[in-house]
């Protein structure tokens, strides 16, 4: 596989794949930390547009569903003072280490700033390293329901 083949577009235009964000949402994070796929599915309904946060985009092989990645008003309860937040990147691990997580972080990005957004802030446990890669900064260490990790903000302007 090729990155070439991969796409990104707005889960707004692919309707039929909020339910498969929302499993991986759910399966990633929620079923450790109490949330339910229901509540997953309605915050992913909600990210179905392409005007406003929360939005949600997705990566496609040709027509399949390989990644995702969202822009929330909030991601972590305890910098309410905060926001944007991106949250949600996931890969399907078939496709992990093909840049996929690169593609979608930039995406994001670039919608961030067609929105108005000039800075982004998200909390990671794992890929603090990726988003270094992408010239976020840490900003603390803080503790989440999954964990250590780290707040991060990225400057657009």
């Amino acid at each position: 596989m090729s990155e070439t083949t991969i796409n990104v577009g707005y889960l707004a235009d692919y309707p039929d794949m909020i339910l498969t964000c929302a499993s991986w949402a759910y399966g990633q994070w929620g079923c450790q930390s109490g949330g339910s796929l229901k509540h997953a599915v309605a915050r992913f309904t909600e990210g179905a547009n392409k005007e406003r946060i929360p939005l949600t985009l997705v990566a496609l092989d040709k027509k399949k569903p390989v990644g995702m990645i969202s822009l929330w008003k909030s991601d972590f309860n305890k910098r309410p003072d905060l926001s944007p937040w991106v949250a949600s990147l996931f890969v399907h691990p078939f496709y992990r280490s093909n840049h996929i997580a690169s593609f979608l972080i930039e995406k994001l990005e670039v919608e961030a700033r067609r929105l108005g957004y000039i800075r982004l802030f998200l909390v990671t446990e794992e890929a603090k390293n990726l988003y270094i890669r992408h010239k976020w900064e840490e900003l603390e260490q803080v503790k989440t329901i999954h964990g250590q990790a780290v707040l991060m903000r990225k400057d657009l302007s």
